[in-house]
């Protein structure tokens, strides 16, 4: 990314990377065991007005990670190329996350898995000059590097589990799970 600025947070510039690949990694086992015990009703409820429900949250995380491993292929097969964004209230209405059953919960889970798994072997391949040197344009940070790829997903299902947190202590069935990343991106 030599002579580009980025627009991107350095909320995690201190953090090894070894740090943010097990968050990344421990992401989907996470936001899994913060739904156990949880009926339908429970993941549908909206106890935070004009929020999402649980199963907005685990489905729009999931699809935001089909976006995020092909950002990442991207980035490291074609360095510079601009990556499309998309609009997540659009996809949360047109994929009707808020009604979505036992069956398409269970099958973003095995989705969401593979996805990570399917991503850390691109991690895995990357030289060190990699992390900095291979990038995608991004529609709202301009340059992002393969570490800032790592930094914003492994952000992103830590953000939404602590969101799922949230929602769980609102409707009487708490869970402590604390945190594995010190702040948030945005």
């Amino acid at each position: 990314m030599r002579g580009l600025t980025s627009s991107f947070p350095d909320t995690y510039a201190a953090l090894d990377t070894t740090e943010l690949l097990h968050a990344f990694e421990a992401g989907p086992a996470r936001l899994r065991l913060a739904t156990i015990g949880l009926t339908p009703a429970e993941r549908a409820a909206r106890p935070i007005p004009g929020k999402w429900s649980v199963n907005e949250l685990i489905m729009h995380v999931v699809d935001s990670e089909l976006m995020g491993a092909t950002r990442i292929r991207l980035a490291f097969t074609s360095p510079g190329i601009a990556v499309p964004g998309y609009d997540q209230e659009r996809w949360a209405a047109m994929f009707d996350y808020q009604d979505s059953s036992d069956t398409d919960v269970r099958e973003a889970f095995v989705l969401f898995e593979a996805l990570r798994r399917h991503s850390l072997s691109v991690f895995a391949r990357l030289a060190p000059h990699q992390w900095s040197d291979a990038y995608v344009e991004h529609a709202e940070h301009g340059p992002v590097t393969m570490r800032n790829l790592l930094e914003l997903y492994a952000d992103h299902s830590e953000r939404h589990l602590a969101q799922l947190l949230a929602r769980r202590e609102l409707l009487g069935r708490p869970l402590d799970l604390p945190c594995l990343l010190p702040g948030r991106l945005y």
